[in-house]
């Protein structure tokens, strides 16, 4: 399927286009991209300039992991710390887990 760059893409071309693109590896995409041919599997382009946000740090802000594990008030915070402004954080009980609950089904005895 040919896209005219002029009009504006539809969902279907945009669907068959990922799509398309799903059936190759990395290592094709990667290589498809630093040879600038993406654009013959996927002509589309946002609207308006998106910024991005540089993804890298400075090197004196970079700080090496401990070996030891975190505690859970240290990994509690870490994750605070990672979680959008606007969230609320959620209270965990002390020594709880929320990890994955046993499936095995319990009888009762009578």
């Amino acid at each position: 399927m040919q896209l005219d760059a002029s009009q504006p893409a539809t969902l279907g071309a945009v669907v068959e286009a990922v799509t398309r693109l799903s059936t190759y590896g990395e290592a094709q995409i990667l290589e498809l991209a630093s040879s600038g041919k993406i654009k013959e599997l996927f002509p589309f382009r946002p609207t308006r300039p998106v910024q991005l946000p540089p993804d890298t740090v400075e090197e004196g802000d970079l700080v090496e992991a401990s070996a030891m594990p975190l505690s859970s008030e240290e990994r509690g915070a870490l994750i605070h710390s990672s979680m959008p402004k606007n969230s609320a954080p959620r209270p965990v009980k002390a020594g709880g887990s929320r990890g994955r609950r046993s499936t095995r089904k319990r009888y009762s005895e009578r």
